[in-house]
Parts: C-alpha cells; structure tokens; sequence
C-alpha cells in the first residue's frame, strides 16, 4: 500500500512537471551591443504570437533588455522607451548644463585636452564611455519592484538570470540576487569601453566575455524549453597586413571565444535574425527602429515555423510602469563620501523627505548630484521604510579626482597664437567650492588669473566670488584717422563679489573690484569701484550656438579717485535656428561712460567682439552702441559658411549722440568645426580699413584677459 502511494505520487508530480514544462519558454538573450535592440522587437513577437516567458537568463545587453522585461515592463512600455531614448545624451558624460549653476558653467574653459590628476601624476579615464545615465535609467526603473518584492531576482515578475565576468577570479558570474540595475550594469560592462563594476572583492565586465549565450544556466535553473536570441556580431574577418587596433580585437575575440566556449550548451530552439551588418556600436534612434523592426518581423517568422513551440493564451499580461505605486521618501542615506563632506551635497541634493520617489525624481536627482563635477558615479536604491508607504533612499557615491589639468589654444593672424594651461579643483577645503588657476599667453603676450567659487550655500543659490588676473600685452592700436601705433598695455584686476544664481540661466553679483593699469608709456593708474553685474545665459553651445540669449551687463561706480566716473557695459547675444542647418547670430555690445576718465578705459574692439574688415584694438571710443548680425550654414560634416555685417556707432559725451560717428563692415567665411573649436578663413571689408583677411582657430574662451 506504502509503495502504491509512492508511485502515485512520483507519478503526479511528473506529471505536474510535464505539464509546467509545456505551458512556457525560458528565453535566453545574448549580449550584442547595440544590435540588441533586436531583443524588443523578439519580445514583441514573443507577446503576439502568445508565448509565455516563464524565465529569462540574460548577458550584456541582453540583461539590460530582459531585466526591464522580468520586472514587469511590456514589450510595448520597452519599446517605446528604446525608440525614444537619445542614446547620444545617455552614454554622454558631459553634465546637463540645465542642472548647473550658473557660475560654474560660465567658468568652464574649452579644453583640447583635459586629464584628471593626482598631484602631478595624471590619471588615465576609467573608460571610454560613461556608463552614469544608463545605471540611472536602470535603478529609476528597478528599484520600486525590489521594494515591493526584494532583492531576489526569483521573486521577480518573471524570474532572471544574469551573467557577468570576474576579472578577479577569472570565472563567470551568475546573478540571482541583489540590487538588480548594478548587476545589468556589470554585465553589459564592455572592457576599456564601459567602466567595470567594484561589488565586493569582485571586478565584473560583460557577461560576453565569458558566457554570451548562457543557455546552460537557463538549462540547469528551470525546466522549460528553452529559446536562444543570438544577436552577437559576425566573426570578424581576418586582414592581410591587421593594424595594431585590429590585432588587439582580434585577440580578445578569440581569447572570449575560447572561454564562451567552456559553456557552450544546446538550446531547444535557436535564433539568430539577420541583422544586416548592423553595428554593435551604433546607438542611434535610426538603428533601434531598423533592429526592433528586424527582431520582430523575423522571430514572427521563426515562431510560425515552429508551431510546436508552446503558446498560451491565458497567460497574465505584463505590468505597465504607470501601475507601479511610487514611495514617500522617509529618510536619505550617503554612503562612501571620504573627501566631500556631506554639506557639498547638500548643496546639490534636490530631494528631500516628504518627497515622492517617482523614477523622474530620483533620474533627476542623480543628474544634479553629477552635475557638481565632484562624483564618478551615483548610484542609489531604495529600501522599505517602517512607515506605511514610505521608502528610504541610499545614494552611493565614487567620488571624483577633484584635480584637473586642461589644455586650450587657438591661432589668430592678427596677433598670433595662444596657449593656455587651466589647473582646477572642485572640492577646494572639502566643501565642493571650486579653485581655477589659468596661466598662457602667446607672441607678445603673457597672462595668469586665479579665481575661487565659493558654492558653500548653493541649496540656496548663493555663491561668492573671488578673482584676481594681470596680463601684458604688446598690440598695434589703431586709431580713429587709420594710425597706429605699437603699445605695451599691462593691467590688473580683483573682484571681490557676492551673487545670486537663478539655476542655470541667470545670475545676479554685487561687489568691489579694483584695476591698476598702465597704458604705453603714461603712468601706473587704478582705482577702485562698486559694481553690479547681471548674466542671462541660455545657449545650447556657447562655441556655435544654434538657439538661446546670452545677455552680459556690468555697471560700476568709482566714487573716491580723482577721476570719478561711472560705467556701463552691455553685450548680448542671440541665436535662432533658420532655415534648414541654418541659423541667424545677433550680438549688441557696447559700454557708456560718464565722469572723468582715462584715455585707457575707452571702448575697443576685442577679439571676441569684432566686425568684419577691422583690425583687433582699434576704434577708441568713450561711448558706443555695435551691432553684428549673421547668418551660419552647417554643410556636409563638419563644415561651415557664415556671413556677418556689422555697424559701430562712436560718439565722445554722454547725452550728445547727435555727434556721432558710423563705421560698418560686412565679411563671410568659411571653415570647419576641429577639437580646438572652429577653424575659419575670412573676408570683410570696412568703411574705415577697407579689406583684410583673418584666419582662426580656436574657441573664444581661450583667449586671456585683455584679448
């Protein structure tokens, strides 16, 4: 009777398991780089064609894909995402200048070549590609399932599995458990192209290095037919004469080869779709359309050839992110802050308890914390709180070297070429305040300036500012009747300046600043003033803008020296797109003078504010209005055609601009976009030198003081 029993019930549950087995899939996605956007497209199929995913195993972006997929995302919800993701801005590292103050981004120099460094030891970059926006994306997508159903990834909607590589022990790494957007980082985690993952005693990259179609773990995990997308590119071919490039691929292909073949194991059912040549690297929006495309088209096809694959039209739809219930914020964490102290954060940290834990707040809250300069990465997580309906946030921090050396240079034919050399710190005595320190010059010419950014109250917008420069300058100053002479020019200069920014776009300053000044042969003059200054900055590329206004005032008053005078000095600059690659440039600049002042302080033409057919330091005028309107033309590449027409309108006395004196000039040029800013050659013509040619290259922020 005993063993009648025992039979019925090994016999029950074979048949249990049996019938487990045929009502679902365990899908296996391979790692491909960007030729996994094909994976949506599999799982759109997958969910037309009725066939349950009871299980996925996933490497590199096969994890990333099927992560999303396991909690709880459709494939209609992932798919949209992909499409309208701008994959250029998420592996950018470049800061989001909308979530930078002001002061700092204003402060930013156009390096060529910009190295972190530890005290005269540079630093080489932990990789090429940041990988900071994806682990944000991925946590602010994540984190609210693990909170609601743990850091088991078996308790997930669908259960996962994801594979990783240890360069420490040399062995694969299967992930069942634990913060799970970490773990779809180290696994997609490419070698020397995306940074490689600390997690404990641990040094994980790509899955695909070791195992990228990690059938077997699928096999040994769960007992179900198990369905293999392989989107890994092609074997490359071999070259006759390999460059030095191509022999080091070639070499860890074959070196990954022979480790994924370790684990090689035979799938119930394999797929690999035809992607046309795509490139593992090309993350555009074109591509995700075309791949998504192709993985669905094709695996539609492969599932009507292969009706025995097991369907079933009951299964229960995947849950959409809108019905994920968003936390309070009960408390906030910071772990592994050593040099930054917790006050620096603050100052950047745009979330506070009370809050709602929603993925846009915590991707946004990220965003501003990186835009400090002073992290490599953050990463948070969310964990439950005592408090019905409350979460607790933990931001875990790698703190950034927060010593920097840049290189800047440019070329001008009318006073030849300009080297700069810019030491920064961003963590200046451990408060996230920021130390410059600008040394260069060139033919004739020589400069420094030292200046500190204290952002010690940034929660609230205020900041102080203190700056010192001096420069000396040997230039051929053009006078109003076509003379000119060569004159030693040396200045310095302090501010002492307390401000208020308003986010990213405007700042206001109030403070005292001091000149000392000599002018050719006449003797050293200063004085000392009050001023207020006002800067409205909202363009898109402070280089070539393409939309935004810039718009720069400063009103100064000396009311102690014997020449008591005071001071107002404008410039604006506004750009709109036009036409097709087009866009129209409108700059307004000029200064006011009133009360006694030297010849010195009279308005000249600088080499950022120039118009056509007019040579650099000319045109002395105490009060002027100058405007330059112009049209740039983006071509092929990075090529350019610009055309610009400009008018200055001098006059001597304050209130008698009836007095005044016109000079206009109108030039074109054309050049190129290069590393070191924009290359041009141009032509204009003046009403007062009539025609010169000028050649640049260079970004106008490299040019020191005085230029």
């Amino acid at each position: 009777m005993v063993f009648h029993k025992i039979l019925l019930l090994v016999l029950t549950l074979l048949s249990a398991e049996t019938e487990n087995s045929s009502d679902g899939i365990s899908l296996v996605l391979s790692g491909g780089g960007a030729r996994g956007f094909a994976h949506v497209g599999v799982l759109l199929a997958l969910e037309e064609e009725n066939v349950c995913i009871r299980s996925v195993t996933g490497a590199s972006m096969g994890s990333l894909v099927g992560g999303l997929y396991c909690c709880g995302y459709s494939p209609a919800y992932i798919d949209s995402m992909v499409r309208n993701t701008d994959w250029g801005w998420l592996f950018s590292s470049r800061p989001d200048s909308r979530l930078t103050m002001l002061p700092l981004r204003v402060s930013n120099s156009h390096d060529i070549l910009r190295l972190r460094v530890k005290g005269f030891s540079p630093l080489l970059p932990r990789s090429a590609i940041s990988t900071q926006r994806v682990g944000s994306l991925l946590s602010s997508l994540t984190c609210q399932i693990q909170v609601e159903r743990g850091l088991d990834f078996d308790s997930l909607p669908v259960p996962l599995r994801l594979v990783a590589f240890d360069l420490v022990s040399y062995e694969r790494i299967i992930h069942s458990s634990g913060n799970l957007a970490v773990c779809q980082l180290s696994s997609m985690a490419v070698p020397a192209v995306f940074p490689a993952v600390r997690m404990g005693d641990m040094l994980l990259v790509d899955g695909g290095v070791g195992d990228n179609i990690p059938v077997d773990v699928a096999l040994e995990t769960w007992n179900y037919p198990v369905l293999a997308v392989d989107i890994s590119s092609d074997p490359a071919e071999i070259p006759e004469n390999p460059t030095m490039v191509q022999v080091g691929s070639l070499t860890y292909s074959a070196l990954s080869a022979r480790i994924n073949d370790l684990y090689s194991a035979q799938p119930d059912y394999y797929f690999r779709p035809d992607l046309q040549n795509a490139k593992s690297y090309n993350f555009t929006n074109e591509a995700a359309d075309s791949l998504i495309e192709l993985g669905y088209t094709q695996m539609l096809q492969f599932l009507r050839e292969h009706p025995e694959i097991p369907r079933n039209e009951n299964r229960s739809s995947s849950t959409s992110a809108d019905e994920f219930q968003a936390g309070v914020i009960s408390e906030i964490e910071y772990t592994g802050l050593v040099e930054v102290s917790e006050d620096a954060v603050l100052d950047w940290m745009i979330l506070t308890a009370g809050d709602k834990a929603t993925s846009a707040n915590l991707r946004d809250a990220a965003e501003k914390l990186y835009a400090s300069g002073l992290f490599y990465t953050i990463e948070y997580s969310l964990e439950p709180s005592p408090d019905s309906g409350c979460v607790k946030i933990i931001f875990a921090f790698t703190e950034q070297e927060p010593s920097s050396i840049g290189i800047g240079m440019t070329y001008n034919n009318q006073f030849g070429l300009d080297g700069r050399i810019t030491y920064r710190h961003l963590n200046f005595l451990n408060n996230g305040d920021h130390l410059i320190l600008n040394a260069g010059g060139g033919e004739r010419y020589i400069y420094t300036e030292l200046r500190l950014l204290d952002l010690s109250s940034g929660r609230r917008r205020w900041f102080a500012d203190y700056s010192l420069s001096g420069y000396q300058m040997k230039v051929n100053a053009f006078d109003r009747d076509g003379s000119s002479s060569s004159i030693v020019v040396t200045e310095g200069h302090g501010d002492i300046a307390r401000g208020f920014s308003a986010g990213w776009s405007g700042l206001n300053e109030i403070g005292i600043s001091g000149i000392i000044h000599r002018y050719g042969s006449d003797e050293l003059q200063g004085f000392t003033s009050i001023f207020f200054s006002h800067l409205t900055e909202t363009m898109d590329n402070p280089v070539h803008p393409k939309r935004g206004v810039r718009f720069e005032t400063r009103v100064s008053w000396a009311p102690l020296m014997t020449h008591k005078h005071l001071g107002i000095e404008y410039d604006f600059e506004g750009a709109v797109p036009f036409l097709r690659k087009g866009t129209m440039v409108l700059n307004v600049w000029g200064q006011l003078l009133a009360g006694t002042t030297w010849n010195w302080q009279e308005c000249r033409l600088t080499a950022s504010r120039i118009i056509p057919g007019m040579p650099y330091y000319s045109l002395p005028s105490r009060q002027r209005i100058a405007g330059l309107a112009g049209f740039r033309r983006s071509l092929n590449g990075p090529f350019f055609l610009s055309i610009e027409a400009g008018a200055i309108c001098d006059w001597e006395s304050l209130l008698e601009i009836e007095e005044s004196e016109w000079t206009w000039g109108a030039g074109l040029a054309a050049g190129l976009d290069t590393p070191m800013g924009p290359a041009s050659v141009g032509w204009g013509w003046s009403s007062e030198f009539h025609s010169r040619w000028t050649v640049s290259v260079g970004s106008l922020s490299t040019y020191g003081p005085g230029r």
